[in-house]
């Protein structure tokens, strides 16, 4: 507990205790209340049983005690800063010292603690060693820091724990550099590295100690990287190798390095058999690398995968620290000529804020990502970390740490690399230069254990890292804002810089002292602000994590506010049936993955209302996807801007005919019920709307010569008009009647990325494509230039080896809603989901090929051309008995707007076809039906069309449509196939013969070559959006 303790104490008598007892005072020592505050002349009383602490002497030190019935908070009498703080237990109040306050923002690290952390931070050097360096002067950046071994490290007990050691030689073998270098191989690992490799490479200079650590996929490799290492450290150094050392391995006796050896004249001498204490120098380096290595990934936790990274750190410290035991200089010094600089070091496996450098950041998303440090730059002047959100190793400056004490495993979520490598993190890299560069001048660093930025002060010249702007004095931080978890730097003043006043700047327009130098909010203090301010990126499944969000309370509070405005709440009559309810948490994102916001929303549980009672029918107006690429193709022609709006609690501006009575929401105190699609038609038809006779979502109003245009999605609503007036008046209208938000142009809708261009319209998917990438480990696959080979001939593969039956239907029905912009893979997703109920793994590589085409296209979809031909006009096609199960023939078909597909489809015929025309004839009939349905959508637009050309390459099928007589080779065909003929004969539908190179829906029916793939791709205008924007 002291500081400091005398046993000068001659002036003081005997202490008497309230029973009169006394005791001998033996020592006067200082005890510090915080960094800042201590209290002097604290006696040692023999005998006492119980720390006292006077009250009194506190206020004459000028510090005012605030005692409340669970606590005692003392602070000062100026400005009220707290010190420290005290708990009730058993009428008296404690204080404890020893305990880290969590309100204050300096640490209570006494020297001998600062000792503790700065062996984490060095890599778990021994305390020996971090003494002899710090008093020798032999490092920049560590001083006045006690190493003192007065507990053990479990991390180090982890990773160190041996038996005794031999005795060594007290003599130099060599004078120069390279004069000798020792060399060794360990592995294979446990465990790959997340770089793909499981040997290290080690090599040790004999003279200065300095190493070098290779890491290798296989032992095989060795001479190769030796021959470059070679090559770069003779010229770097400006001198020759001369002999080398190693065990008589075969990955080192063997013929090339012997023939490399020979070439450029270095002797290879080689340890006894079973012998490694001959090459001692780097057995006793690799066990010291591995030792280390273990400790940093013990220190928090660290996965095994990233061993090379520790190894990698371990060697770059080591080669830094270390001193030679005979000539008292650290490695680095007796390579480079000066001392190293080690203020940078930070704690290996810590949790770390990760700046963003990305564009187009909204402003309240995160502008950090959370990882930790695995090492620093051999390259550049930057840190090595793990980025959570990429699963990438990064090498970067803009980051800031958090070293508190404590596994940061709640912190910091390690992503599973079970699968292939996520990044070459490493390769054949050595973990630093061949000849080690360091700046000169002194770093002068905050030694507190608080989230800091690497290096922060100092000249241009002197930075072993890249340079922070010079920080002004930290302005104070609001009281909630101290709650967040991370420490707070204590408060640095800098030099304040000098104001000028010139004749150009009357002193009247100054705003604020003119003598006083301008100020600028600190770094540190913003990106404090900011991390309290973001958006939260966690989306809960409880109600117990959500009320631990402030960001989520606030929306749970926001939900719970349109219950009030809608007059929703109701007092519980006695026995009335009651429904629970839940809450359901959501993540709002835009077409860049930002966060745009978080939504809370509350519903009932439906499955316990019972259909009478309850409920009646009821139903939430969903567009059809074919409806919407529709709307927006027929808005690109006639040059309409579309725009969007999202209503607020859709379901509480409804009525409901029924009493409906739900619980107390959890954690809140209000109900809730919904049904909004009546109130909503019915307005709209108050205001002269006309409803869609085949589409119940779609409202129309015409006026003049304009369109007004409305499509409705649940609670999302997109529209547009020839007349932007009418939009303008169209948002205020339905602001002022229901509670909605103008979300602005329709740029991001359903998982659409929507691109209103002069030219045209695009929509397309790659934010969607890339996740979806991303969550089955796909987006480091090689990519392929189709979604399925010509000669794939899938079946059931009943002795085939079966795969998850649940990421296999993940994987299908992700790519079934990715094929709503991507009809190109259309075929073989359908082909895929005929064998969800028994996956095997020739049906997953099937799966995974068209991820792979992915990886190759992700930026893929509908171009919607301006002015283009607006023709309807179908296409039908069939793929004869294609189903190797069951011998069913396949319909598919594709409908265009001039050039622009708006809807396609492919699906199973449900009879067995004896011939290919009834197979073409049946899928006419489906192609038939969709037809009729868009050309009453186009009625309701205002177009009236007839004679609908659907072309068909099998001059058969169309025979058979224009001749009603029915003969031995048609009677079997379902009756509900034959209604094409009376709309060709009323002139709805002209169905007409193309050649087979004009078919564009074979893209849709069977397996293509890349050529013919990418050519009916093209004149489907399904495109490539770097071709367009």
């Amino acid at each position: 507990m002291f500081t400091s303790l005398s046993g000068d104490v001659e002036n003081y008598d005997k202490i008497t205790f309230g029973d009169n007892s006394k005791g001998k005072v033996e020592g006067l020592g200082k005890i510090e209340m915080s960094s800042e505050y201590s209290i002097n002349n604290v006696l040692l009383v023999d005998s006492l049983n119980f720390n006292l602490l006077s009250v009194g002497q506190l206020c004459d030190l000028s510090f005012q005690c605030l005692f409340k019935p669970n606590e005692v908070i003392v602070s000062k009498i100026d400005g009220g800063e707290e010190v420290f703080k005290g708990f009730r237990h058993n009428n008296l109040y404690l204080v404890n010292f020893n305990s880290k306050n969590a309100n204050l923002q300096a640490c209570l690290f006494s020297k001998n603690s600062m000792g503790w952390l700065w062996h984490r931070r060095l890599a778990h050097m021994g305390m020996n060693t971090l003494k002899k360096v710090m008093k020798k002067d032999l490092v920049r950046g560590l001083k006045d820091i006690t190493f003192e071994k007065d507990k053990l490290c479990s991390a180090c007990q982890a990773g160190k724990q041996v038996a005794n050691t031999h005795p060594s030689k007290n003599f130099m073998s060599t004078s120069s550099p390279l004069e000798l270098l020792h060399m060794d191989l360990f592995g294979p690992t446990t465990y790959t590295s997340i770089g793909g490799n499981n040997y290290g490479f080690v090599i040790v200079d004999d003279f200065s100690r300095y190493t070098w650590v290779y890491f290798l996929k296989d032992k095989t490799d060795v001479a190769y990287v030796f021959s470059k290492f070679a090559k770069r450290a003779q010229n770097e150094f400006n001198t020759s190798i001369v002999k080398i050392r190693s065990d008589n391995g075969r990955k080192f006796d063997n013929t090339n390095i012997e023939e490399y050896c020979d070439e450029v004249g270095i002797k290879h001498e080689f340890s006894a058999t079973y012998t490694p204490q001959q090459n001692g120098v780097v057995e006793r380096k690799n066990r010291t690398l591995i030792t280390l290595a273990r400790s940093m990934l013990d220190e928090y936790g660290t996965s095994e995968k990233f061993w090379a990274e520790a190894i990698n750190t371990a060697c770059y410290a080591s080669n830094r620290l270390y001193p030679h035991r005979l000539l008292d200089k650290t490695p680095y010094e007796l390579l480079n000529g000066r001392k190293p600089n080690i203020s940078y070091f930070r704690v290996f496996g810590c949790k770390c804020y990760i700046y963003k450098k990305r564009q187009h950041l909204g402003k309240f998303q995160w502008h950090c990502d959370i990882g930790f440090l695995v090492g620093y730059s051999s390259m550049s002047k930057a840190y090595r970390v793990f980025n959570n959100a990429t699963g990438m190793v990064e090498e970067t400056y803009d980051v800031e740490f958090d070293e508190s004490n404590g596994s940061q495993g709640a912190h910091v979520d390690v992503v599973d690399i079970d699968e292939e490598p996520l990044v070459e993190a490493m390769k054949n890299m050595p973990i630093g230069d061949i000849k080690p560069k360091e700046d000169e001048d002194e770093v002068q660093t905050n030694d507190q254990p608080s989230s800091s930025m690497a290096p922060q002060d100092g000249s241009e010249q002197d930075k072993i890292l890249p340079n922070e702007d010079v920080h002004v004095p930290q302005e104070q931080i609001d009281e909630q804002a101290q709650d967040v978890g991370t420490p707070v730097q204590a408060p640095q003043v800098a030099p304040q810089r000098r104001s000028q006043l010139t004749s150009g700047h009357p002193k009247e327009l100054i705003i604020g002292s003119p003598t006083r130098g301008v100020t600028t909010r600190s770094r540190n203090t913003a990106a404090f602000v900011q991390a309290y301010s973001f958006v939260s990126s966690i989306e809960p499944s409880t109600i117990d994590q959500a009320l631990s969000d402030p960001d989520w309370v606030n929306a749970m509070h926001e939900e719970l506010n349109n219950f009030t405005r809608n007059e929703t709440l109701e007092a519980r009559p006695k026995g009335a049936r009651v429904i629970g309810t839940k809450w359901v948490f959501r993540k709002k994102q835009d077409d860049e993955d930002n966060i745009v916001r978080n939504k809370a929303r509350l519903v009932a549980k439906g499955y316990s209302q019972v259909e009478g009672i309850d409920f009646g029918e009821t139903f939430a107006p969903v567009a059809r996807l074919e409806a919407i690429r529709f709307l927006l193709a027929y808005a690109s022609h006639h040059d309409m801007k579309l725009y969007q709006m999202d209503v607020k609690s859709a379901f509480l501006n409804g009525y409901i005919n029924e009493l409906v009575y739900v619980e107390k929401p959890p954690g809140f105190e209000d109900p809730n019920h919904s049904n909004h699609y009546e109130r909503l038609r019915d307005f709209f038809i108050e205001k002269d709307f006309t409803i869609s006779r085949v589409d119940t979502t779609l409202f129309i109003k015409k006026t003049d010569n304009d369109l007004f245009v409305c499509q409705v999605y649940v609670d999302d609503i997109i529209f547009g008009s020839t007349n932007e007036e009418y939009c303008t008046e169209f948002g205020k209208m339905m602001a002022k009647e229901f509670e909605m938000s103008m979300i602005g142009e329709l740029t991001f809708f359903l998982g659409f990325q929507i691109k209103q261009l002069r030219e045209g319209t695009f929509i397309y998917q790659e934010k969607y494509t890339r996740d979806l990438l991303k969550r089955f480990k796909m987006d480091d696959c090689k990519p392929i230039e189709t979604p399925m080979a010509t000669n794939i001939k899938l079946d059931p593969d009943e002795s085939g080896i079966k795969v998850d039956q649940t990421l296999y239907r993940s994987m299908i029905g992700s790519l079934l809603y990715l094929c709503a912009s991507r009809p190109n893979i259309m075929f073989s997703v359908c082909l895929c989901v005929r064998f969800q109920a028994d996956p095997k793994k020739s049906h997953l590589t099937a799966v995974k090929r068209i991820l792979r085409y992915l990886k190759h296209t992700p930026s893929i979809g509908l171009w919607y051309p301006k002015g283009a031909s607006f023709e309807l006009l179908g296409y039908t096609d069939s793929d004869f008995a294609g189903c190797r199960v069951e011998r069913k023939s396949t319909s598919e078909g594709c409908y265009l707007l001039g050039c622009s597909l708006f809807s396609w489809s492919s699906k199973k015929q449900i009879c067995v076809s004896l011939s290919t025309a009834k197979a073409e004839y049946i899928a006419a009939g489906s192609s038939c039906a969709q037809l009729l349905y868009m050309k009453q959508t186009l009625k309701d637009y205002g177009v009236e069309l007839t004679r609908i050309p659907l072309l068909c390459d099998n001059e058969s099928a169309v025979k058979l449509t224009n001749n009603p007589v029915q003969h031995s080779r048609t009677k079997h065909i379902d009756i509900r196939h034959h209604f094409i003929r009376d709309h060709v004969a009323k002139g709805d539908i002209l169905l007409r013969n193309v050649g087979t190179k004009e078919q564009l829906v074979d893209i849709f029916t069977k397996p293509l070559d890349e050529s013919n793939f990418c050519r009916l791709r093209g004149e489907l205008n399904v495109l490539d959006a770097r071709t367009i924007m």
